[in-house]
């Protein structure tokens, strides 16, 4: 009877040893795969931007293509990491930035003005949705591009450098600008802007679009 005691005992400790044993390990598995807070910018129409796993000022090795080499170039198969820039770098007159895309082709501004805010190039498409047709100037002869303001973007043509600031200076490929709740990235392909609200437009010589 002693023995048969024992026996059970010992049967007892073992399984309790197996099960704490088992609990151990159960937490662990169970644990959820770490993920980034962040591991995507929202971005325009069929694009979306990989978020900056670490940021970089090595601008040397940024590609020296020019727009019209993109043809046919496509940003949503960029995965580039972007890189944000201080917007005090660009500030321009009237509490606004303003920049260049480094082709020089593209000019842009963010303020806080209803008009103040948006992109344009002589050499872009006219976008959809655009009227672009007036007595006083041929297609060739405006420019084209985009109005935006918090959560909305307007398509349109222009007969002046609306965007154009003094002694302008490019947005390099790869990084980006944030300023009164709008980011617009640069990419070799296209000048990105993010006007919030799912609004935002592509800009580049073969393509204008938005949503």
């Amino acid at each position: 009877m002693f023995r048969r005691t024992v026996l059970l005992a010992a049967t007892a400790a073992l399984a309790f040893a197996l099960t704490a044993c088992g609990n151990e390990d159960a937490p662990a598995a169970s644990l959820p795969p770490s993920t980034s807070v962040a591991s995507q910018i929202p971005a325009p129409p069929q694009v979306t931007i990989a978020n900056p796993p670490v940021e970089t000022t090595d601008t040397a090795s940024a590609p020296e293509a020019t727009d019209p080499a993109q043809n046919g170039a496509n940003p949503v198969n960029n995965t580039a990491p972007i890189t944000p820039v201080d917007p005090a770098r660009y500030t321009a007159y009237g509490n606004e930035v303003g920049w260049k895309s480094p082709s020089g082709k593209i000019y842009c501004k963010i303020g806080y003005a209803e008009f103040g805010s948006g992109c344009q190039s002589g050499d872009a498409p006219v976008p959809d949705g655009a009227n672009c047709v007036t007595p006083s100037f041929t297609i060739d002869q405006l420019s084209k591009g985009f109005y935006m303001t918090p959560g909305k973007v307007t398509p349109t043509c222009f007969n002046q450098g609306q965007f154009g600031v003094e002694n302008a200076q490019p947005l390099e490929y790869n990084t980006s600008i944030t300023f009164n709740g709008m980011t617009c990235f640069s990419r070799v392909e296209a000048m990105i802007c993010d006007a919030g609200g799912g609004h935002g437009f592509v800009l580049s010589m073969q393509q204008a679009t938005s949503n």
